[in-house]
């Protein structure tokens, strides 16, 4: 099953590939040696990101008074790891870089069994029911690669062969890439649905909003205070908070809205776009200026 893109979203995933390549301009192969050398940063983060998420998922999903889907779609997102936005706050805020993309591309795969089974369980907890949920697998792993691991090696490729040049055109990049993610993101979320928006209602967000609010912030949190607690180096900690912070939205739109077919549950996803790269950057940003190392 492949899906069919809209404009934006084919916007959305050059932007993001475009970032990659910008990150892989700044890294080396042997930045990537000591992740798999000593993993004890990745087992954490994967930990958290696959087990405790989720966990606090549906905790806030059986507090809330929303509807029964948009419980379903708050568990959703919480099981769509970060992809490339998260890699570039981790680039930006000169986090573990080789840890984060480490981390996309082991979710990539990881997520092929876990978001189905967690999935179903969120259906029978909230909804009484079960589905035979099936990602388009080859769909999946050809966008992780295309959109992370190619620009990125392509990035690395450069920086080996044209140093120089790496380093020149990494430095404007910096400042451009975000820009044009936020505003393919602005698209996304106020344009209307059949130009390839998402045409929410302003009472269904100021509905949605304090629990997406919340899972954010929790899912930041105790990234940070289990990387911690760990005696993680203070860039894993604050890498991981990012990681496990800004979830893949796109992913979770395709999950609720092409395999599922309901929009109530494309809902918490939408919300959650709206703010989620702001607050991690803050979120941060406050942790690099307050907290000792």
């Amino acid at each position: 099953m492949f899906v069919a893109y809209n404009f934006i979203d084919i916007l959305i995933n050059l932007v993001l590939a475009l970032i990659m390549l910008g990150i892989g301009l700044s890294l080396r192969i042997s930045d990537f040696k000591g992740i798999f050398m000593h993993p004890r940063s990745l087992i954490t983060a994967l930990t958290v990101q696959l087990f405790i998420i989720p966990i606090i998922a549906f905790c806030i999903a059986w507090i809330s008074a929303l509807t029964d889907s948009e419980k379903v779609g708050i568990v959703i997102v919480s099981l769509c790891a970060s992809g490339a936005s998260s890699n570039l706050i981790t680039h930006l805020f000169k986090g573990n870089v080789p840890l984060a993309i480490s981390m996309t591309t082991i979710n990539s795969f990881i997520t092929l069994i876990s978001i189905p089974l967690m999935t179903n369980l969120a259906l029978y907890v909230f909804m009484g029911v079960g589905k035979d949920i099936r990602l388009p697998v080859l769909e999946t792993i050809l966008q992780i690669f295309m959109i992370t691991i190619v620009p990125a090696g392509i990035g690395i490729i450069i920086r080996m062969k044209k140093e120089r040049v790496a380093l020149k055109t990494e430095r404007p990049l910096k400042f451009i890439l975000p820009v044009l993610l936020a505003l393919v993101f602005t698209l996304k979320i106020f344009l209307g649905k059949t130009s390839g928006g998402t045409g929410i209602t302003l009472v269904e967000t100021v509905q949605i909003i304090p629990f997406m609010l919340l899972l954010n912030f929790m899912a930041m949190l105790v990234g940070f205070i289990i990387a911690r607690l760990i005696k993680l180096s203070f860039s894993d900690q604050f890498t991981i908070a990012i990681e496990v912070g800004l979830h893949n939205t796109a992913l979770a739109l395709l999950i609720a809205g092409t395999i599922l077919r309901d929009v109530a549950m494309e809902k918490p996803a939408i919300v959650y776009a709206m703010f989620s790269f702001f607050t991690v950057v803050l979120f941060v940003y406050l942790i690099k200026h307050f907290i000792k190392k």
